[in-house]
């Protein structure tokens, strides 16, 4: 406390964003993408079962 390696306000404000964007940009890089592999993958299956019933 009062030392010269004290974060400012501001230093913690930056670093609390950076890391709660983190927090938002990492699981959304992660849930997005298997999301949209299961849409492909469920349009993939109706597609070819629509086909073999027709």
């Amino acid at each position: 406390m009062g030392g010269a390696d004290d974060l400012s306000i501001v230093d913690l404000l930056i670093t609390f964003l950076l890391v709660g964007g983190a927090g938002v940009v990492i699981p959304a890089a992660v849930v997005l993408p298997l999301v949209g592999l299961g849409i492909w993958l469920t349009h993939a299956w109706r597609r070819r079962r629509a086909r073999r019933s027709a």
